[in-house]
């Protein structure tokens, strides 16, 4: 029978209730230490806490008590991963499906730490599996993605593009356009009214360590720019937050309201009122990442959340002194590395050409906007420029950031943190040019997205095996 304190605990931890669910993952251990299923769980919410060397040791002295559960080496696998340690995450996500010959995602995670070569047996695994009739549409989905990095890797791309094809549909992720770009007008259209209204944060100096946002598409390089930043000795990278945008949304509601005709008294003008709700919110927002950080030499706190974007109008009023670095990449390069990227939450519109099309056009066009707005200056950086003058454009970022040259930045990949995004690899070694136009292998099945992009002139036009 399964005690009470990890039957509470799951439904805290599944809820989001991570503070909850620590308690009586604890209480269970004082009671029982070698309870390995406790062991696990509790690592798991050191994972979620950033205490990722804590929650390996967790995991690793549950698995030496059950080494046979599959779901305990693909968790630390993950977390391998996350600080860098890439053999030992292969090793694990390996032993996870060898012990569960269907876990789906152990495939994924494992054909994302691999470079695969023609010949490796890894997709005759995958085969196998996705010929079994009774897989759920979730396990199909991961053992595709994983069977189209393989391809890719191999360079069998139409192959490759069939499989990540069907590893979205069977992902059946559902997206609203229509309601995404009601938020984004609202967003361009709304924020004028708070850029009008003058903040007394203006011009004062807060208490601590400011704000640089690095924003963009997903799959843009935020990541490699996030990790250049996070080298410097004076900058702290805090990685993808979501504290943004739990007080933008409450904004973004006051600054509809004060746009409605008021009628009879009102305690303050619209524009005091815009004026308060914003310099309790950037305020808000501040205390929140500087609890993130303890070293009295950091100035700089790095948000790489990348759809940030949609906020800038709110962070130049909120937060004046804040840099926002915008990175730039090719269209298609972007989007073919978003679908092919299996999202675990949040980018449901990546799933489907037609609705990322739509997105990547909705994003363009309010880029286009806060560029537009004197209120709104930002520095953009081009991701193939980082490629091919590394250090001039890190000389020019850091400058825009105020922050004087230092050699580490170039040597971004030396530097030891954790990273939990997608680009886990590229971050931990020199720049290459492989991602680089990377599109141009797909070039015939993106040309629909290019068509709807704009930029269908810049596909090659085959005449039987040739191009044009």
């Amino acid at each position: 029978m399964q005690a009470p304190e990890l039957t509470e605990g799951l439904k805290a931890h599944r809820a989001g209730h991570f503070g909850e669910a620590e308690a009586l993952y604890l209480k269970l251990l004082k009671a029982q230490p070698n309870h390995s299923d406790a062991m696990h769980l509790l690592g798991l919410i050191r994972g979620e806490q950033g205490l990722e060397n804590e929650a390996i040791r967790l995991i690793e002295s549950a698995i030496s008590q059950r080494p046979l559960a599959a779901a305990y080496h693909h968790n630390i696998a993950g977390l391998y991963r996350r600080v860098g340690q890439l053999e030992l995450a292969r090793a694990a996500f390996e032993q996870a499906f060898m012990l569960k010959p269907d876990y789906g995602e152990a495939y994924q995670g494992f054909a994302e730490v691999v470079s695969f070569k023609a010949g490796d047996n890894f997709l005759d695994r995958i085969s196998e599996q996705l010929a079994s009739k009774t897989l759920d549409d979730r396990t199909r989905c991961y053992l595709h993605f994983a069977a189209g990095k393989f391809l890719d890797d191999c360079g069998s791309f139409d192959a490759a593009f069939n499989h990540y094809m069907k590893g979205n549909q069977f992902a059946a992720r559902d997206y609203n356009t229509g309601k995404n770009r009601a938020l984004f007008q609202n967003l361009m259209y709304y924020t004028q009214e708070l850029s009008a209204a003058p903040l007394s944060l203006i011009g004062d100096p807060w208490e601590g360590p400011a704000p640089i946002f690095v924003v963009g598409m997903p799959r843009s390089g935020t990541t490699l720019v996030e990790q250049i930043l996070a080298s410097h000795t004076s900058v702290f990278g805090a990685g993808e937050l979501n504290e943004l945008a739990q007080v933008a949304q409450p904004l973004l509601t006051a600054m509809l309201r004060s746009s409605q005709s008021m009628s009879g008294r009102q305690a303050e003008d619209p524009e005091s009122f815009l004026r308060r709700k914003a310099e309790a919110a950037g305020k808000q927002y501040l205390q929140r990442i500087q609890s993130l950080n303890s070293d009295d030499e950091i100035t700089w706190i790095v948000d790489k959340h990348p759809l940030n974007f949609r906020f800038i109008g709110m962070i130049k009023a909120m937060l004046p002194r804040a840099k926002i670095v915008h990175v730039r990449r090719h269209p298609l390069d972007t989007c073919l590395s978003c679908f092919f990227q299996n999202f675990t939450q949040g980018q449901d519109y990546s799933f489907d050409l037609v609705t990322l099309g739509h997105f990547y056009r909705d994003y363009r066009k309010l880029m286009t906007h806060w560029a537009n707005e004197p209120e709104t200056d930002f520095y953009t950086l081009e991701y193939e420029e980082l490629l091919s003058a590394p250090e001039a454009t890190i000389s020019a970022l850091l400058r825009y950031c105020e922050l004087p040259f230092e050699p580490a930045c170039l040597k971004f990949y030396e530097t030891e943190r954790p990273v939990a995004t997608a680009s886990f690899k590229q971050v931990r070694q020199p720049l290459y040019h492989t991602s680089k136009r990377r599109w141009l292998n797909y070039a015939e099945h993106l040309r629909p997205l290019a068509r709807m992009l704009g930029i269908e002139d810049e596909i090659p036009i085959r005449v039987g095996q040739s191009k044009l």
